[in-house]
């Protein structure tokens, strides 16, 4: 089983200003504060710092630091020990990915108009507002996403020229991240997401973290991989595996505990073909609320839409026909979210409305019956009447209709029922759909 370290580190004196740094020393320094190499043939100790180290002069501290007696000849295979503070680095290009709805990025130069493909430097904050959505993505293809209401600083994206470790970190202010993470190609790199309470240090799994700035508590939920976490005032490190997730807030942190299943999709193959998405959920034991993301692709790079509800329906705005991909999951009473689960998803606009029948004027016991239809491609319509609401043995039943309404003449006094089928021919398929059944009476 993989395992990925994670230190978690919780501020015990948050009204003492206690920084997110402070917090990860507690949990123990991290590994990248000394990087090591190991010599090949032709390497000087002069000659590494002059193409690696900030400042050449530096080779006097590293020749003190592992004992060199003769900087110029180095014995091949030794293991050199250097400062990361002291080595030479080159930014990493982060890239806007995707990105839905009101973005805002604001870089150290000033603001950013997102496009997709743009390069964020360092200290870039990014913010989604209300229904927006972006994906931040690096070269080896690691990435976070950001859904609605969330902000984000990228404060490091490096590359270490002497070693090749890949230094990533982020603080999520407020809202909610979503990564996965590649494994790192050198042991030496990074890959770290801080909140005013937490520190998480991970390399190549999968993993969630959140922040809710008004009740100061940060969450921690892992999809893939196994973590370690410890709190600040916790004697040593706690595994946090797979499907398990974790809650701290300024004074402690809950123990391990395992993640909700993924909500299972009431009726998955039927086609969204009303003007609102809805999906209908089976209910998870112990889920106080669920959770919606509607994607175009099904690694959830470009997210559509989100939604979230106390009740086991789910609903979206209405979206162009298109096969989209559905994340559902649960959340507990802690605020965890659990594992997902993801549909594809048939969009098809096929939708038909009733009208009530409405008399002929100047024709006695006639009845005009019309509907209204939504979707592309060429639509005809199937009319039927019946007595009862089993649409059994039809009074009238008139298929292939192109207009949308038709008449009925000298209808005797009684009860009703009615419906229209709506056939849809588009891309070389057919879609059909039933209206509901509609009641109405003539006479007492």
């Amino acid at each position: 089983m993989k395992v990925i370290h994670l230190a978690v580190a919780v501020a015990c004196a948050i009204g003492l200003g206690l920084a997110p740094s402070g917090a990860k020393a507690q949990a123990g320094q991290a590994p990248a504060d000394i990087a090591t190499y190991v010599v090949r043939p032709g390497d000087t100790l002069y000659g590494l710092a002059e193409r690696y180290m900030i400042r050449p002069g530096d080779a006097s501290q590293v020749g003190r630091l592992n004992r060199i007696a003769e900087p110029r000849r180095l014995q091949p295979g030794t293991i050199l020990r250097i400062p990361a503070r002291l080595l030479r680095t080159e930014p990493v290009v982060a890239r806007l990915a995707a990105f839905r709805g009101d973005v805002t990025i604001i870089a150290p130069a000033g603001p950013l108009a997102p496009v997709i493909g743009l390069v964020v430097p360092e200290g870039s904050r990014l913010t989604t507002a209300a229904g927006a959505f972006l994906t931040l993505e690096m070269p080896d293809g690691s990435r976070i996403t950001l859904p609605s209401q969330s902000r984000v600083v990228l404060d490091r994206a490096r590359r270490v020229l002497l070693t090749g470790d890949i230094q990533r970190r982020l603080t999520l202010e407020a809202g909610r991240s979503s990564s996965v993470v590649t494994p790192a190609p050198t042991p030496g790199s990074s890959f770290i997401i801080q909140t005013p309470l937490t520190v998480s240090a991970v390399r190549g799994t999968e993993f969630r973290v959140g922040h809710d700035a008004e009740a100061n508590h940060s969450t921690l939920e892992v999809v893939e991989g196994s973590v370690g976490a410890q709190a600040s005032y916790e004697p040593g490190e706690i595994l946090v595996p797979q499907a398990f997730g974790r809650r701290a807030d300024a004074t402690s942190a809950s123990a391990p505990q395992a993640l909700l299943p993924g909500p299972k999709l009431r009726n998955p193959g039927r086609p969204q073909d009303e003007p609102e998405l809805s999906f209908s959920l089976v209910p998870v034991d112990g889920a106080q609320s669920y959770r919606g993301q509607l994607a175009t692709d099904a690694g959830f790079v470009d997210i559509l839409a989100e939604n979230q509800s106390d009740g086991t329906i789910l609903t979206f705005a209405s979206a162009p026909n298109a096969i989209y991909f559905l994340r559902l999951t649960a959340l507990d009473a802690d605020g965890l979210e659990g594992l997902p689960e993801v549909y594809a998803i048939e969009r098809r606009l096929n939708a038909i409305g009733l009208e009530p029948p409405a008399g002929l004027e100047g024709v006695d016991r006639s009845f005009l019956f019309r509907w209204s239809d939504s979707g592309d491609g060429v639509a005809s319509f199937r009319f039927q009447l019946a007595a009862n609401p089993e649409m059994d043995g039809p009074i009238i039943d008139e298929p292939g209709l192109a207009e949308r309404q038709i008449s009925v003449a000298e209808l005797p006094d009684g009860v009703y029922f009615w419906r229209v089928l709506v056939t849809r021919f588009e891309d070389g398929r057919t879609f059909e759909k039933w209206s509901p059944v509609q009641r109405f009476q003539l006479g007492g």
